[in-house]
């Protein structure tokens, strides 16, 4: 053979040779984490993991336990790091090797929230990514049916640096702030419960301090809460003359939207033009929101039906549905009602709300309705 021609050979031999190297140096590649990002707000964690090539869908599993939120993420590999998160719900996101071939993503919720996960296809330059949203919305569980003893969350409103309500209205030092009224009624409720042996009573403050709305309804979803009561005093600037006493319920419309949510957030991510994505449905979807819709209206009756009898009846003006968005009244499984116990702007209310004849009437009302409301569901429970 000329050497001319063994060249030829030696060339196109290595020609040939190096796709099918590269095929099998492919198959063998795996996917690493390049960087984790990510974004809060009241609305949702975000968490963003950058990756180096695709992963497989059908090879992420996912759990929820002891408040950790776990991904099993095979064929994708990663060092061991934890990365803290700003955020109310959520406390840190946690990258742990389990195999070169397998990765664990744990992150640390404060209780368990519901939540969806998503790709997007490497494009302009940015890598492939998978998403994690993570809702403020609570999964409830581990809540067991009850016969005899009861738990009831009261919520005093607003505190600490959230004085509520207060008279005279724009004083830097107004002589009445609801914060206080709030807490001296719910300190009543309380103590009147507690003389029934059969019912534990949580107070989401039982001081002058501040607690986000998250955190209040997350006491009555962690506490299995058979009733949850907000206590409150209102304010009409505009509106001097109104007074009185009203009990608040979620509206059906209130419920409807978040019972879309719910079943939305259960659905797959449609295919965009521009992204490959998917979710996996969150741990638990349920009817929890008409639950508590029904068991709200008959917790209300009640308490309505008690203060009528303990004050003036005239000073209850009734039950009525609250049409903004009140998270605490929003708690899935949790039966929940805003008292609102009278109007700082008016005159005759405000004198009343800071007696405590008057505030102690309120209580034994609010009490006793509370009661039979838990009795109603002792009845139930008996057939």
């Amino acid at each position: 053979m000329k050497r001319r021609d063994f060249l030829k050979v030696i060339t196109l031999g290595g020609i040939f040779s190096l796709p099918s190297f590269d095929v099998a140096d492919a198959r063998r590649y795996i996917p690493y984490i390049k960087r984790v990002r990510h974004s809060s707000s009241s609305k949702r964690v975000r968490i963003v993991l950058d990756l180096s090539g695709r992963v497989d869908k059908k090879g992420i599993s996912d759990y929820i336990k002891h408040n950790y939120l776990v991904f099993i993420v095979k064929g994708l590999r990663t060092n061991r790091k934890r990365y803290r998160l700003h955020s109310e719900f959520a406390r840190y996101v946690e990258l742990i090797p389990l195999t070169r071939t397998k990765t664990k993503v744990r992150i640390k919720l404060d209780v368990p929230h519901k939540y969806k996960i998503f790709a997007l296809k490497a494009r302009h330059h940015k890598p492939f990514r998978l998403v994690i949203d993570i809702f403020p919305d609570f999964v409830t569980s581990g809540c067991k049916p009850r016969f005899g003893k009861r738990i009831v969350v009261i919520d005093p409103g607003h505190g600490g640096k959230d004085p509520g309500a207060i008279w005279p209205i724009h004083w830097r030092h107004p002589k009445y702030k609801e914060k206080y009224i709030t807490l001296a009624i719910a300190r009543k409720v309380k103590r009147i419960l507690e003389t029934d042996p059969n019912i534990t009573v949580i107070m989401t403050r039982n001081r002058d301090v501040y607690v986000p709305l998250l955190k209040r309804a997350e006491i009555a979803a962690k506490a299995c809460a058979d009733a949850f009561v907000s206590i409150h005093a209102d304010s009409m600037p505009n509106h001097p003359n109104w007074s009185g006493v009203t009990v608040f319920k979620a509206s059906p419309t209130l419920f409807a939207k978040a019972q879309d949510t719910a079943e939305e957030i259960a659905k797959n991510v449609k295919l965009c033009s521009d992204t490959m994505c998917w979710s996996i449905t969150p741990v638990i979807v349920s009817l929890s929101s008409t639950v508590t819709f029904v068991e709200s209206k008959r917790l209300a009756e009640s308490i309505v039906k008690r203060l009528k009898a303990n004050t003036n009846e005239n000073l209850v003006k009734g039950i009525k549905d609250m049409r903004r968005n009140i998270l605490v009244l929003k708690t899935p499984g949790r039966p929940a009602v805003l008292i609102e116990t009278g109007f700082m702007t008016n005159r005759k209310d405000r004198h009343r709300l800071v007696q405590s004849k008057y505030q102690w009437e309120i209580a034994r009302g609010i009490a006793e309705g509370i009661k039979d409301y838990l009795h109603s569901l002792d009845k139930v429970a008996m057939y």
